[in-house]
């Protein structure tokens, strides 16, 4: 069997004065192919170390347990070695403090069909740990569930974003692991308690406890719609959280999976966290997410602004969501707007027929400083609703000139027939400085706005008279 694997090294800083070692990870299996031999798959294996505590073994063994329908019980199969190579060799770190990411990967074959479980376990955790009660007699344990079917495949589901580690204490912090599932399976997710031993782990506490561990204006919880974690933490620490993916087909429980992180949280006096910009400007659902219908054809793009208070700080922006791992894929660009350490970040996709769905598409933004790290989390939905459609079919924007404008600007507009129309501009800080709603014929129309702004950067917002956003377009204002 080819074994391969790949050593990731990312620095973030883990201050501990206590023996440490295991922090997290994760086991996903995606499925490749099925033969007489039985059902392949792709299984990985993500294990975040801090390099301060023992050293990693680098060979790693995961168990495979099939399900007995008729007691109940795994019931173990084989135990599949995987190890760092020939040479045995890892990157060293260049800073005192840090985190190594190992990536483990190898084909398992599955024999039959059936239920299995995919285990690994070692020791130990960090015994910094605070919410639990001897962490340093904990395990650290992974289980994922597969259904294995040659005639029905299914892969476990995954996380799309990668964790994060470092925090402020006393500031209200986003982070978006990014449940998804492959096959389009239904996901349900919540938090967990993490595993050791083939039980819990003694003495655990959640983090949600608002007299130890959480301020009451952040909670520790995840969105149960959109998977985002917020949290506002009260004490300096390391701290554990466990997370529980279940899929669901055609209402069966068909797989599941965990992830454990660590949190390690800092005082933040010195550095302060990145800030997004314009999040306020896109449309929401009714429940106040941010939410966005698109029809196949229409190109839609998403514009953010974000910024760090510590001037000589570099900001920088990723994106991770399904419409970058799909054929016709949306595209992601970053540019300096030349404001201090201010950055740009543009979204664009133009979905095609075959993306259209009733479940919307989630878009995770995260921006850092190489230090602390903030997601905003925002909501695609590909339909085909009329509105949607006409948006598309009836309405053209063209470029705004002159641009930059000092007191007024021209926007021509070309409508195939009558509509309602509502024109917004907003500030970076996504506030809304000026509105206007229209009443427009059919035609060509040379619209002229006139206004009285500050020099800087702006966005102009068309949404229909059902708040469907058409098209945003930059103003920069020069006086």
């Amino acid at each position: 069997m080819k074994k391969t694997l790949t050593l990731f090294l990312g620095i973030a800083i883990a201050v501990s004065s206590y023996a440490s070692h295991l922090m997290g990870g994760q086991i996903s299996a995606t499925y490749l192919s099925s033969d007489t031999t039985g059902s392949h798959y792709f299984v990985e294996l993500d294990v975040y170390r801090d390099t301060l505590g023992v050293s990693m073994t680098l060979a790693q063994t995961v168990e495979i347990y099939e399900l007995d329908i008729t007691t109940g019980t795994y019931n173990l199969v084989s135990i599949d070695s995987i190890s760092l190579g020939a040479s045995g060799a890892i990157a060293t770190m260049s800073a005192v403090y840090g985190v190594e990411i190992y990536h483990f990967a190898d084909s398992i074959t599955f024999p039959a069909n059936g239920y299995y479980m995919i285990k690994w376990s070692n020791c130990c955790r960090n015994g910094a740990i605070i919410n639990m009660s001897t962490p340093l007699t904990e395990d650290m344990e992974f289980l994922t569930y597969v259904n294995v079917d040659s005639a029905d495949p299914n892969s476990s589901p995954t996380y799309l974003a990668p964790p994060v580690i470092y925090l402020p204490t006393n500031n209200v912090w986003q982070y978006n692991p990014l449940p998804f599932d492959i096959d389009g399976d239904s996901l349900v997710w919540n938090l967990s308690v993490p595993l050791s031993n083939n039980s819990f782990v003694a003495g655990y506490q959640d983090l949600s406890d608002t007299v130890l561990y959480s301020n009451t204006t952040g909670v520790f919880s995840m969105n149960a719609v959109t998977g985002e974690i917020t949290w506002d933490p009260k004490m300096v620490g390391n701290f554990v959280a466990s997370f529980a993916i279940e899929e669901y087909r055609n209402g069966v429980l068909v797989g599941a999976m965990s992830r454990d992180m660590q949190f390690v949280v800092v005082p933040d006096s010195t550095n302060a966290v990145p800030d997004v910009s314009f999040m306020q400007s896109l449309p929401t659902n009714n429940l106040g997410y941010p939410y966005i219908k698109i029809a196949p054809g229409q190109n839609y793009q998403i514009h953010l602004l974000a910024s760090d208070a510590d001037i000589n700080d570099v900001v920088s922006m990723d994106v991770y969501g399904e419409p970058f791992d799909i054929s016709n894929p949306a595209t992601f660009n970053v540019a300096t707007t030349g404001n201090g350490n201010e950055i740009e970040g543009t979204f664009a996709w133009t979905p095609n027929m075959s993306q259209l769905r009733s479940q919307p598409y989630i878009v995770v933004f995260r921006t850092n400083d190489n230090f602390f790290y903030f997601d905003e989390t925002v909501q695609i939905e590909v339909t085909n609703n009329t509105t949607a459609f006409d948006e598309v079919a009836e309405f053209k924007v063209h470029d705004i000139y002159p641009n930059p404008a000092n007191t007024n600007f021209t926007l021509p507009l070309s409508l195939t027939k009558g509509k309602d129309i509502e024109v917004s501009i907003y500030n970076v800080l996504g506030v809304k400085v000026s509105s206007e709603k229209l009443n427009l014929s059919g035609g060509n129309h040379m619209l002229v706005k006139h206004f009285d702004l500050n020099n800087g950067q702006y966005f102009v917002n068309i949404t229909d008279g059902n708040g469907l956003t058409i098209i945003t377009k930059k103003l920069l204002v020069v006086k």
